[in-house]
């Protein structure tokens, strides 16, 4: 069961969607009249792997400073 990368002509959302055997239908609007796209493979090599992992430090230290602040107001805002 092969998944396509699919773009709706009717709202022009992008999404992907495993076909099987039925007609697909956008997700967000439930039109069929859709334009399949190629999919591009993952490639995985050593640099490829040091940008996701650097991207993914940089999103924990954003989310963890997110957390932190959302600590701070609770305790400065709640009497406990």
């Amino acid at each position: 069961m092969p998944i396509f990368d699919f773009s709706c002509r009717t709202c022009g959302d992008t999404f992907e969607l495993l076909v099987r055997k039925n007609q697909p239908a956008c997700p967000k609007c439930g039109g069929v009249d859709l334009e399949r796209h190629l999919s591009l493979p993952a490639i995985k090599s050593e640099s490829t792997h040091g940008l996701a992992m650097r991207a993914a430090k940089k999103r924990d230290q954003a989310e963890g400073q997110e957390r932190v602040k959302a600590q701070r107001y609770y305790e400065a805002h709640h009497d406990d």
